[in-house]
């Protein structure tokens, strides 16, 4: 789709006016090859791509440690250290547990720019069926618009925010969190790109340039859902992206440059604008995180039966209750420094350890388990009794926003609204009997320990959710490890290029003739496919 013109300004974007890797061009959505004109002749291109786009979000990878994004979300949480995994009975995540989850950078590549390629082609099928003069004159008088036309920009926005998303999930894996803003990132193709039936590649973008295209996208899409917004058109399930998906994404990336004004001001927007809620203090410990109608949840996916990846997936990987890695001794817990640093005021400590501490035969196996935060939605519980496998999975809660604006507003010295969003938080995750204790802790929480308590309620809040190794990296301090890992390494260096930031994969050099080094390792020269 040809560029929109915003309602706010925005900077220019340079692009690299070529394409990608064999491994990303032939990815079609149903995995098949066919070359762009036939794919424009699909019956109802644009409905089936974009609803084929989610899909990724958890399709089976062939293996039970790969089921797209909750899989990479332990995947960042073992590699940093706050998930552990103390046993290892099938072999599941043991790489991730011992520190080399970069072993898997092909697969994070993939997998982001195979979502890139279908919103591609999804912008391409829009644009061949609306000028870009029509689509402006629907922004501006909406009223106007005919019900296929707003349908039609609503697929846009969500396209827009799912390509945004992809790149910034590409900017937290393959792009240093110190690096410059001329420093080289990763490659950047857009829906023009996609077009051409042969493609060779594209150069490597600068990381400025990376993260004005997540921006773009991003800001694309909240203009179009502004609109649709105050249409009252909604999305018929959560796994389908929204302004508040949108905002919250942005401001996330914002917070990961280093943009703390932008990462504050999208954030609270987010906030401020949203109908959904913060779990509330009676539903703590009740709700099992695992349903998708729970108000807290932003983004997630609705587990049914015709859907659900059974054993290979994060709660029968991580869910004692299940028929499940984790119930037959595969225990991924939290790590027992963490755990041990949670205060006796809150009621998140029991989110783990209560079947370790039950005095129940072989509770010490569980020790440190999410018996408390995910376990299945199948009650009564029974360990190993639940072989539906139907609990739902979280992608976006909106306590991500509250933590976003808590950490943004205290790197820029605004200690009250930093404060103010993280007591908004730990205002609901207060033990009854624990009030006082609390609202000590509250007044006496000075502002030079501010960051680091942020940091510790990103650590614990979001356990288990894939937020934990971009926290790593963001502050970049040294964490050590409690006794409950199975790797011997237990002092971790954000600064440990290799491990915390990936390098491109090396098929991925072979097929792209722009990122070939200067002594032509790789002399075979790249035929591209003919359809």
């Amino acid at each position: 789709m040809k560029k929109l013109y915003y309602i706010f300004a925005l900077a220019a974007v340079t692009l690299a006016a070529s394409s990608c890797a064999d491994s990303y061009l032939n990815q079609e959505p149903g995995g098949s090859s066919i070359t762009e004109a036939q794919y424009q002749r699909m019956d109802n291109v644009t409905e089936g791509t974009v609803k084929g786009v989610y899909t990724l979000l958890y399709e089976y990878g062939g293996e039970h440690d790969a089921f797209a994004q909750r899989s990479f979300d332990m995947y960042g949480d073992l590699l940093s250290g706050d998930m552990a995994l103390k046993t290892q009975n099938y072999g599941w995540f043991s790489t991730d547990e011992l520190g080399q989850t970069y072993t898997r950078r092909a697969t994070f590549w993939n997998y982001y720019y195979g979502i890139i390629r279908i919103c591609n082609k999804a912008l391409n099928a829009i644009d061949a069926q609306y000028t870009e003069e029509e689509i402006q004159e629907a922004l501006v008088n909406y009223s106007d618009a005919t019900e296929e036309m707003m349908t039609m920009l609503m697929y846009t926005a969500e396209i827009y925010t799912m390509r945004g998303w992809a790149y910034a999930g590409l900017s937290r894996y393959f792009v240093s969190p110190t690096a410059g803003m001329n420093d080289l990132a990763v490659p950047i193709y857009t829906e023009q790109d996609t077009k051409a039936d042969t493609i060779l590649g594209a150069p490597r973008a600068s990381v400025g340039d990376l993260y004005l295209r997540i921006e773009e996208d991003f800001m694309q899409a909240i203009q179009i859902f502004e609109v649709t917004d105050l249409l009252g058109i909604e999305r018929t399930n959560k796994i389908e992206t929204n302004s508040d998906i949108a905002r919250i994404s942005l401001a996330y990336s914002y917070l990961n440059k280093g943009d703390n004004t932008n990462a504050y001001k999208w954030a609270t927007e987010a906030i401020d604008k949203t109908t959904a809620t913060l779990l509330p203090n009676e539903e703590v410990l009740t709700t099992g995180f695992n349903d998708i109608s729970s108000n807290n949840w932003i983004w997630g996916k609705d587990v049914t039966v015709d859907n659900t990846t059974s054993l290979a997936s994060f709660f029968g990987q991580c869910d004692i209750y299940s028929y499940s890695y984790a119930g037959a001794g595969d225990v991924k817990g939290i790590d027992q420094n963490l755990y041990d640093q949670i205060q006796a005021w809150d009621i998140r400590k029991f989110w783990w350890n209560n079947y370790a501490t039950s005095g129940q035969k072989n509770a010490s196996t569980y020790e440190y388990a999410p018996d408390g935060k995910f376990y299945s939605a199948k009650l009564p519980q029974k360990l190993n009794g639940d072989r539906d496998w139907l609990s739902d999975d979280v992608y976006m809660r909106l306590e991500l926003a509250y933590l976003i604006a808590a950490e943004a507003a205290a790197r820029l010295g605004d200690y009250t609204n930093a404060k103010n969003y993280l007591f908004a938080i730990t205002d609901q995750r207060v033990l009854p009997t624990q009030e006082s204790v609390y609202e000590d802790w509250k007044n006496n929480l000075s502002d030079g320990d501010l960051l680091a308590t942020i940091k510790h309620n990103w650590r614990v809040e979001l356990w288990g959710e894939g937020y934990a190794l971009q926290t790593f990296r963001r502050y970049q301090e040294r964490v050590t490890l409690g006794d409950n890992h199975l790797r011997s390494d237990k002092e971790l260096d954000p600064s440990t290029a290799r491990v915390y930031t990936f390098e491109i994969p090396t098929s991925e050099e072979y097929y792209n003739p722009y990122l070939r080094d200067v002594k032509n390792r790789y002399v075979k020269t790249h035929k591209p496919n003919k359809e």
